[in-house]
């Protein structure tokens, strides 16, 4: 196909198109696997927001469950409940109820009668007496099994974040009270301004879909197939474009405190961070493979100049042996397959050297043999016919020792022929061996540097991990301490009031070490992405030595036929020492006929004429010989009287 180019514009050819074959195969699968851990990654972070909600949850419900232990582990509490003193209660906790309320986000503060009557609330002073058993099971479990319940749970106030604690006195038990923290829109509207992600609930109440609450609109994100797979606990995740905004959309079913299902929290933010990775991530692949490319062509631009410059300085050694010049040495230097053919020419030169020689040496002594025969005519007389026939054989013989001749120049010219395809062979064989070694040396570092950071990103998540919990536990431990110590201070009135404050400040103090304990949870999601996407580049370790052996095997059967050439350039080289046994054997018989020349001249008389006439010719013949072999250099000492050999051609030519 590219028989009509040089060889280094072959060289380049190939290459090129093998290094762009690799960045754009390399590219294309680098950019697909980047979409599925973008999409993956999202995934990830809208379950991890989802989480969180129900993390929030939890904790609201925990704080409930523990005021609530608080409330009925508190003496006088316990002692007017068990006599039924209402009033007490009432002046008594309605003041700490109002700061827990107005600072901590207590909703919700009653007592119940066993199995679930209301006995008193402090949130609807007014309203108490009423029978709750038959939709507040957890006011009924808590007094049937005598233990805390906490969850979401519906009741007279609408849906809330319940706590609640069965009330001892002297061992028996007098009934239950609760405490429910705030869970409507307003926690919503705050978990939206902590994360900056749209958050809903909607609850699932005979097989229709109500919004509880939403930061998104009165409408579920998700069409209803969606929302109603996801309460049947299949999570949903589909990407959408609202308002003219790619949003990311999540929906997983949430339960009440019993474990039943109790409807679906969705969960949104906008695509618009992933787009811009993944932009710039397609620009960073594109520019990079363009510099593999760049750099690749210029090495091979490098190795093809290299390449070039040694077979030009082969050719000229070839165009001086054609030229006839066998004087000079044919070298090259290295040890590859080009100095080994240089060093093949090169003995076919001191064979061909070693030829002319003899030659030469034969023909002056036709020559002389001729001149002697011409001064001794006049004594052939006896044996003109044997001479005749003698000189017609020397005649035969010469003929045949110029066609040996002529053969050696064509097995030269198939020599050179040779060299040329054994240049395509090694250049070739350098092509495919430099491509192995670059990929095999790039895995190696790849896999290194990926195994490293997933161990040390793997130990450092862990021990986060541990400090989390930690920080969590105290921060649990202070809200308690802040909570009894607002009791104490509301319960000394004035003198209190100070001591109030300073509990207020510690309540908040907790919720900002709480909301640093949600970001570092956020910080070590981003480590562990960065985990996954390492074990990723780790992957790409193996696609590159798939490829790597492939270029082996392409570089061995460049070798095979680099082998079958240099096989080509034997039997070339065979040839032309068959050529030169046959000038041999042609020279020993010119020998054999001018000894019967000789014998024959002594019986010859008569012939004197004829013998004049070959011996002529002869002479002639002699003459014509030497002027041929006159035209090979033997020595240094012969090489300046000799015309200039015709230079070799520049290196674009070559």
């Amino acid at each position: 196909m590219f028989t009509n180019l040089r060889l280094w514009v072959n060289y380049m050819i190939g290459a090129g198109t093998a290094i762009l074959l690799a960045v754009s195969v390399l590219s294309f699968f680098n950019l697909r696997a980047l979409d599925g851990l973008a999409l993956e990654a999202e995934r990830t972070e809208l379950r991890q927001y989802a989480e969180r909600i129900r993390l929030d949850v939890e904790a609201e419900t925990r704080l409930a469950e523990a005021m609530s232990a608080l409330v009925a582990n508190i003496p006088e509490v316990r002692h007017h409940f068990a006599a039924g003193d209402r009033d007490w209660l009432r002046e008594q906790l309605l003041a700490p109820y109002e700061v827990l309320s107005k600072d901590y986000g207590a909703v919700q503060f009653q007592f119940h009668t066993p199995p679930a009557t209301s006995f008193l609330r402090l949130h609807q002073i007014e309203k108490y007496g009423d029978d709750l058993s038959g939709f507040r099971h957890s006011v009924v479990d808590a007094n049937t099994e005598r233990t805390p319940q906490r969850g979401l749970e519906s009741g007279v106030a609408g849906l809330g974040a319940r706590g609640m604690v069965p009330v001892f006195d002297q061992g028996r038990h007098l009934g239950s009270v609760e405490f429910g923290m705030s869970f409507g829109p307003a926690f919503f509207e705050g978990f939206k301004a902590r994360h900056g992600v749209e958050a809903a609930l909607h609850l699932i109440r005979d097989g229709r879909i109500e919004t509880f609450a939403s930061t998104a609109g009165q409408q579920p994100l998700l069409d209803a197939a969606s929302i109603a797979a996801a309460a049947a606990g299949t999570s949903q995740y589909a990407q959408l474009t609202i308002g003219g905004v790619h949003m990311a959309v999540y929906a997983e079913q949430i339960r009440d405190y019993a474990g039943q299902p109790l409807g679906v929290i969705e969960v949104a933010k906008d695509r618009q961070v992933y787009s811009r990775i993944r932009a710039q991530a397609i620009e960073q692949t594109w520019l990079l493979g363009t510099l593999v490319l760049a750099i690749g062509l210029v090495l091979a631009l490098v190795s093809a100049w290299v390449l070039a410059r040694r077979i030009e300085r082969l050719t000229q050694g070839v165009d001086r042996v054609a030229a006839g010049d066998l004087a000079r040495a044919v070298t090259l230097d290295g040890r590859d397959e080009l100095a080994e053919l240089a060093g093949a020419t090169d003995r076919m030169r001191r064979h061909l050297r070693d030829l002319v020689a003899e030659v030469e040496r034969n023909a002056i002594s036709v020559h002389e043999a001729a001149r002697q025969i011409a001064q001794a005519v006049d004594g052939q007389a006896a044996t003109s016919s044997q001479m005749s026939s003698s000189v017609a054989e020397i005649t035969s013989t010469m003929e045949e020792l110029s066609s040996s001749s002529a053969q050696i120049a064509e097995y030269s010219g198939s020599v050179v022929e040779i060299a040329r395809r054994t240049y395509d062979g090694s250049l070739h064989g350098e092509q495919a061996m430099r491509q192995l070694v670059d990929k095999m040396e790039e895995i190696r570092h790849d896999n290194q540097v990926s195994l490293k950071e997933i161990v040390d990103l793997g130990g450092k998540s862990k021990e986060i991990t541990r400090i989390m919990e930690i920080i969590d536990t105290v921060a649990d431990q202070t809200k308690l301490i802040a909570f009894n110590a607002a009791l104490e201070a509301s319960s000394a009135g004035e003198a209190g009031k100070r001591f109030g404050v300073v509990a207020a400040e510690i309540r908040r103090l907790a919720d900002s070490v709480s909301e640093s304990t949600a970001e570092i949870a956020h910080k070590i999601g981003e480590i562990q992405e960065t985990i996954g996407r390492l074990v990723i580049t780790s992957e790409k370790g193996s696609v590159g030595i798939d490829q790597g052996l492939d270029a082996s095997a392409r570089t061995a059967d460049f070798l095979r036929e680099l082998v079958q050439t240099a096989s080509e350039t034997t039997s070339s080289a065979q040839q032309i020492s068959l050529s030169t046994q046959q000038q041999r054997t042609a020279s020993n018989q010119v020998v054999v006929a001018l000894k019967e020349i000789v014998t024959a001249s002594a019986e010859t008389a008569e012939s004197v004429r004829r013998i004049s006439q070959v011996a002529q010719s002869m002479t002639q013949l002699s003459a014509m010989l030497k002027g041929q072999v006159d035209r090979f250099v033997l020595d240094e000492r012969t090489l300046e009287s000799r015309p200039t050999v015709t230079e070799a051609r520049p290196l674009g030519d070559a």
